[in-house]
């Protein structure tokens, strides 16, 4: 009979509850990302344009707030520039650390004007280079090296990434001649009682195992390794694998799983994660699994897309309240990408929309925008002139190249390590 250790999971990991859905990094980044400038630009022209009140908007300059969530850092000073550029207002702040929607904000938003118009996300540093660039990090000037960006994100992720990748580096596979292919796992990631980290991650059993191996004293392969269990490998787990990889992957020489470690073949944890309602009250920690095993991006962009879907959530639940029917409310979110330009001697920020949502007042529901259709309507908006010269408040000329250098290649972030 094969055996379960499903019941070691908190409840808030079982792998039947429904999860809410995020949009796939992949399908967000098969259209470019916009400079900042470009962004503020275009949104001014779409708010004057017919097609905001189609939606039921009525743009008045005079009642609104420019807005912006987004964290702290430095590096996104350049979301402020365009802003102040383009409305001569400086934005009012809702955002926290770590790019996090701040809900308490919105009484106070709305007594500076009746319309809100938000940009907000996480943000995430990006270096390019010729093999299309590396993610989570940025150079810092003041400090003349590189550091993480986000740095709140990373260091919520470093934690999960260190156990993900020693899981992938020891848990192994082989095949003996003439046997099914085995594979064996630390005990600590079969029983989390075992492990003394903070950050524990289970094995799915019943989908990466098919039966544990008994000992034959004919046969010294079965025998059992100290801190060690070994299994069957569960015959799906090889017939979603091309051949290629599967034949590299059952070898008599045992070998790592690596990123083969698929987010249906494990769970992961904070065991003292703060709680809210028995789940973890940073929301991101549900979506780490798929964050860690993302073949399409790299855990840092993935973390930021995820982290920003949350908070635009958070966003448009609270200005459904009652007491903001009354106000209108322009919204989009999405993900902020950071590079150091040594040509401009400046931070240069992108932005990637996942969503606009548009709440005209009166209403508590509001009418939503894809991914697509943002980049549709954009595509064909002018760049409204600002109020003041780009270049006299950014201090440099547009940065065209950084855009150039940008790219995402989907699945060159896959870590297998056979």
């Amino acid at each position: 009979m094969n055996r379960t250790n499903r019941e070691w999971l908190p409840f808030y990991c079982n792998p039947d509850a429904h999860l809410p859905k995020i949009p796939e990094t992949r399908a967000l980044f098969s259209w470019r990302p916009m400079l900042i400038q470009d962004y503020i630009g275009k949104s001014i022209s779409f708010l004057e344009s017919d097609e905001i009140k189609d939606a039921g908007f009525e743009y008045d300059y005079r009642r609104v707030v420019p807005c912006r969530w987004k964290c702290s850092d430095e590096s996104l000073f350049g979301v402020d520039l365009a802003i102040f550029a383009h409305t001569r207002a400086y934005p009012f702040d809702k955002g926290k650390i770590g790019g996090q929607f701040n809900a308490d904000s919105l009484a106070a938003s709305v007594a500076h004007g009746s319309i809100n118009v938000d940009v907000g996300g996480s943000h995430v540093g990006y270096v390019p280079d010729e093999h299309g660039g590396s993610f989570g990090r940025i150079w810092r000037p003041a400090t003349q090296e590189y550091s993480s960006d986000c740095g709140h994100l990373m260091a919520v992720l470093a934690p999960f990434m260190r156990v993900y990748r020693d899981a992938g580096d020891s848990i192994l596979v082989s095949q003996p001649m003439g046997e099914r292919p085995m594979i064996s796992i630390p005990n600590e990631y079969v029983q989390p009682t075992w492990s003394s980290e903070r950050i524990k991650l289970l094995v799915t059993l019943g989908e990466l195992t098919d039966g544990e191996v008994e000992y034959k004293a004919a046969e010294p392969h079965t025998a059992t390794i100290m801190g060690r269990s070994l299994f069957y490998l569960h015959p799906k787990f090889l017939e979603e694998l091309n051949t290629e990889t599967a034949r590299c992957l059952c070898t008599p020489e045992p070998r790592r799983l690596g990123g083969l470690l698929h987010h249906s073949y494990f769970n992961i944890w904070d065991s003292e994660a703060e709680l809210q309602n028995g789940l973890p009250k940073d929301r991101l920690l549900l979506y780490m699994k798929f964050i860690l095993a993302a073949r399409h991006s790299p855990a840092p962009l993935k973390a930021a897309v995820v982290n920003a879907a949350i908070h635009h959530n958070l966003l448009t639940d609270a200005v459904r309240m009652g007491a903001y029917r009354d106000y209108d409310f322009v919204s989009i979110s999405g993900v902020f990408i950071d590079l150091y330009d040594e040509k401009s001697r400046s931070y240069v920020n992108l932005f990637q929309p996942m969503g606009m949502t548009i709440k005209p007042r009166g209403r508590t529901r509001e009418r939503e925008f894809t991914p697509e259709q943002i980049h549709e309507i954009f595509d064909r908006m002018p760049l409204a002139k600002p109020v003041m010269p780009l270049e006299q408040v950014f201090g440099y000329e547009r940065p065209e190249h950084v855009l150039e250098s940008f790219s995402f290649e989907p699945g060159k972030y896959s870590r297998t390590l056979l």
